[in-house]
């Protein structure tokens, strides 16, 4: 595949993945280039892209070569069917032959009947057991592809999903980190400010959180954000 396009820009991040330099950017132009290898390397291709779960559990289309690609898949997400989900939901690759003779997706050879397409070709991105969507290709011409396309998208899938995946998984960390560093953050401003109840009110600790949390309920207001005021001074408490 080295003689591939684009396959010497994915090796590089493949290596700032493997070295722990991968940014969502990273993932995001590693995706695309192996989008141009799959439609250049998958013959009869007109434009190939990955179908994915975002963050707010929503489908959504990445690493598109061809906006024929996007209309494609946002017929599939609104009515709830065609190859590329059936891919990613039975696990292996789907072959349309011809779309105005398939019958499996009805609705959406009715939608795509006006569009530039005949042919389909999806494949699943799994990594480690986890369904990440599904890759594919189009082709304008009816039995465009055959089981050697079917090996051509399988083993690029395959890498798209170790970086899809690697790109979530830092992701999630950071957003943990994120989160953790906040929850260390309110406890100890929360801490901070019973200190400051005990001292001006003579009370004890559990009297002063009871306090502050009268205060947040009274006041609509969350614990941490209570605590902050009375250790800035502007709380009568």
């Amino acid at each position: 595949m080295d003689n591939l396009p684009l396959a010497n820009e994915f090796a590089a991040l493949t290596g700032q993945m493997a070295g722990g330099f991968l940014t969502e950017e990273n993932a995001s132009k590693a995706v695309q280039s192996l989008a141009y290898v799959l439609k250049d390397s998958v013959p009869n291709s007109a434009g190939a892209g990955a179908s994915l779960i975002n963050a707010r559990g929503r489908r959504e289309s990445a690493g598109a070569t061809d906006p024929v690609v996007l209309q494609a898949d946002k017929l599939q997400y609104e009515l709830g069917q065609g190859p590329c989900l059936s891919a990613w939901a039975e696990q292996r690759a789907i072959i349309v032959g011809d779309t105005r003779q398939e019958t499996r997706w009805p609705e959406w050879t009715a939608a795509v009947a006006d569009l530039p397409l005949r042919s389909v070709l999806s494949a699943p991105l799994t990594t480690e057991g986890r369904r990440i969507g599904a890759f594919k290709v189009y082709s304008p011409l009816p039995q465009a592809f055959d089981e050697h396309s079917v090996f051509l998208i399988e083993r690029l899938a395959a890498p798209a999903a170790i970086v899809l995946g690697n790109a979530r998984d830092r992701k999630a960390m950071q957003r943990l980190s994120s989160q953790l560093v906040e929850a260390l953050a309110n406890r100890d401003m929360i801490s901070r400010a019973e200190g400051v109840l005990i001292e001006r009110m003579n009370i004890t600790s559990r009297e002063a959180f009871t306090v502050m949390l009268s205060a947040s309920r009274e006041e609509h207001k969350p614990l941490h954000a209570v605590a902050r005021e009375i250790v800035s001074g502007t709380t009568n408490q």
